[in-house]
């Protein structure tokens, strides 16, 4: 019989009372490692190295094997021995919106980290009764929603650690983390469920890297035409991320590059589109443009007008401007193209 969501959330509470007691001992690491990154006061739990450290306490605690297993907190051996899933990690807890423990997310001890055998660097709870990663975000518990419904401002971004860096960059930012999940219409709707301008106000800020832009265009194709307007994109330089910005002591930079400095996501999404064509030649730049204007023919006039201003900046010196302007609006009227290339 599976277990039900309840259990659950009772046997990932008691996991985290004993990861939370752990990272007091003498030895722990997590302290000194959130320290060094910039994140002290961060409430962790620290998972300790070895086969079956939680698995036999939560047994004497009433917990059964199967239990375990289904909250994705213990392993089953080829040979039926069964051990913690968690092992020597830095461990967070991933809350619903009425504050239970819902699942875990959690980081190896990084002296592994040049390891070429270590474990994967985050580890998360697996999909269970209780965890719906397409849904849950890390971070989004009782008090985050309450904010995002006077108004707080959410902030997505891609590890829990760089939710606890945006956690320093003022009070009006939500972070929110996506904990190695693809942003989902599922995550939005659960944004909108709080507060049905949550999704319009929304800050992307995953990682500056191939995989982050990745993330911007996903978020971009699941936006209504209104929200699409009004979302914005952080100005993170290439290959860094929030955690990084606030383990150098920058939080004013992170501030200004989530806020101060972030674009319309139609500019970011097209500078993405646009980086795949050779913008120097007409035929390049000319299929860039077209592109992106059968991309956007159906957003509102607000994106419209971002996008078209964006598309001039970026190509008027190759096709002048005449030539986007006429390019976006035979798109969105559906005529045929009257330029050449």
């Amino acid at each position: 019989m599976t277990t039900t969501a309840e259990r659950i959330i009772a046997v990932s509470t008691a996991a985290w009372d004993y990861w939370r007691w752990h990272a007091t001992q003498p030895g722990e690491w997590v302290t000194g490692y959130l320290a060094s990154r910039g994140l002290r006061g961060t409430v962790a739990g620290q998972a300790p190295a070895g086969w079956a450290r939680l698995v036999p306490t939560l047994r004497r605690r009433g917990f059964t094997d199967t239990e375990l297993l289904d909250a994705g907190l213990a392993l089953e051996a080829k040979n039926g021995g069964v051990g913690d899933a968690f092992r020597d990690r830095l461990v967070l807890p991933i809350r619903d919106s009425g504050d239970r423990i819902i699942g875990f997310t959690a980081r190896r001890n990084p002296t592994t980290d040049d390891d070429p055998d270590a474990p994967p660097k985050y580890l998360n709870t697996t999909s269970t009764p209780a965890y719906d990663k397409s849904r849950a975000l890390y971070g989004l518990d009782a008090d985050a929603a309450a904010r995002i419904a006077r108004g707080g401002i959410p902030v997505l971004v891609e590890g829990a650690l760089d939710a606890e860096a945006v956690r320093r960059a003022g009070n009006d930012l939500v972070p929110l983390a996506l904990c190695g999940t693809a942003v989902t219409a599922s995550h939005l709707q659960h944004l909108r469920n709080i507060d049905p301008g949550a999704v319009g106000r929304l800050i992307n800020a995953t990682d500056a890297d191939t995989a982050g832009q990745g993330a911007i265009y996903r978020l971009w194709n699941l936006l209504t035409s209104e929200e699409a307007a009004t979302v914005r994109a952080a100005a993170l330089e290439h290959g860094t991320d929030p955690a990084d910005l606030v383990k150098a002591g920058q939080r004013a930079q992170l501030r200004a590059e989530l806020v101060d400095d972030a674009r319309p996501i139609v500019q970011a999404a097209i500078d993405i589109t646009l980086a795949s064509y050779d913008l120097e030649q007409v035929e390049g730049a000319l299929a860039g443009l077209r592109h992106v204007a059968g991309a956007i023919k159906d957003t509102s006039p607000a994106t419209l007008a971002q996008a078209t201003g964006h598309l001039t900046k970026r190509l008027e010196a190759t096709t002048g401007r005449d030539v986007v302007v006429t390019e976006v609006v035979a798109a969105v009227t559906d005529e045929d193209r009257g330029t050449g290339g």
